[in-house]
């Protein structure tokens, strides 16, 4: 059984895993150019791929930037604007609830809402003009675009 390798460009992300006749085309394609590094699948160990590829043997295409590898099978559903968080929403939602913390639950700042729902509970009440407080400027910055992401880092829309 053939191993199978993962491939790091030096972007930091790894691709594949490929089988060595797909990284021996990457490389006379110059996709794959000195510096890279293979590591065997199901294993932490990283190589040169110019040891497993031959280094003796010249690339056959003059050094170019790799193009992007193929999308992945997984990913982050919230990417895109499809599960895009409403700006109007979540302002709304800080300015009348900010107190509960539920518009930073909904845009994903788990800690914040909990944060801003414990000092409004936990103090029966008392401190709930802080968390008040603090919603109803969050609520505004949401509004005015100066908090323009969600938790996950996606923009908000419209």
């Amino acid at each position: 059984m053939d191993n199978r390798y993962w491939l790091s460009i030096g972007d930091g992300k790894p691709y594949g895993p490929y089988t060595v006749d797909e990284l021996l085309r990457f490389r006379q394609e110059g996709r794959v150019q000195n510096g890279a590094q293979l590591c065997v699948e199901g294993t932490q160990d990283w190589i040169p791929a110019e040891r497993l590829l031959d280094p003796s043997a010249p690339s056959l295409a003059p050094p170019m930037t790799p193009p992007p590898p193929p999308p992945a099978q997984y990913g982050n559903p919230g990417v895109g604007t499809r599960n895009a968080k409403s700006k109007v929403a979540a302002g709304v939602l800080g300015i009348l609830l900010g107190a509960l913390g539920v518009h930073n639950f909904y845009l994903g700042y788990i800690g914040k809402g909990l944060a801003q729902l414990l000092i409004t509970v936990l103090t029966c009440g008392y401190c709930a003009a802080i968390s008040f407080v603090w919603g109803l400027i969050e609520g505004i910055l949401i509004l005015t675009g100066s908090i323009a992401v969600d938790g996950d880092g996606n923009p908000l829309r419209d």
